[in-house]
């Protein structure tokens, strides 16, 4: 089977839409921390007050401690095929990131997944209410529940009578099939990554 050029192009176009396509941040990482593909996600994680940016090609840390966990991390897999889950900045800022090997014949590199920027994007919820027959109000509730508030909160919240809120999740883990708050949030935790089209395409 021919695997000249052409063909070797034309598969790198449909994974490169393929890691676009999901709310998942996905680097491919070279030796000396040269960036050698980041898709729309990781792009936008990377910006410039993330703990860690591109700087002229380079994966560099903003903090030095940080910078030598980075380069600690990228070596250990490229080098002795380790894995790492390490931890970098602090706050609100601070961003999880699984470094792995990934070995591509004669070349190893460091694959870098970047921790979800929230517990579930606004397309999975919007499909996941859809799929579920939620109403706007249902999907309103199961949102701040996801971002931990309870349920007096999100009774301030929305300027409603907490009994309607309670009303309201017994409403949405009925249609869940969902037995406490625990166990729906929790699925709504695992639901896959889902990138918006209009976004993915403004990288194109």
């Amino acid at each position: 089977m021919y695997r000249g050029p052409e063909r070797r192009r034309g598969q790198e176009k449909w994974w490169r839409s393929a890691l676009d396509a999901i709310d998942l941040g996905v680097c491919l990482v070279g030796h000396g921390g040269r960036l050698v593909y980041a898709n729309c996600t990781a792009r936008e994680q990377l910006g410039p007050e993330a703990p860690v940016q591109v700087v002229e090609g380079l994966l560099t840390a903003v903090q030095r401690p940080d910078q030598q966990r980075l380069e600690q991390a990228l070596q250990d897999a490229q080098q002795r095929s380790l894995r790492h889950l390490i931890c970098l900045g602090r706050g609100a800022q601070r961003l999880s990131l699984s470094v792995l090997p990934m070995v591509d014949g004669q070349q190893t590199h460091a694959l870098l997944v970047l921790g979800k920027r929230n517990l579930c994007g606004e397309l999975p919820m919007l499909a996941f209410a859809r799929e579920h027959q939620l109403t706007a109000a249902e999907q309103g509730v199961l949102q701040a529940l996801c971002e931990g508030l309870q349920p007096q909160e999100i009774a301030q919240r929305h300027g409603v009578a907490i009994s309607t809120v309670r009303t309201q999740i017994a409403s949405v883990r009925a249609k869940t099939a969902t037995e406490s708050i625990r166990e729906l949030v929790a699925m709504v935790a695992q639901l896959p990554p889902m990138q918006g089209v209009l976004r993915a395409m403004e990288y194109r």
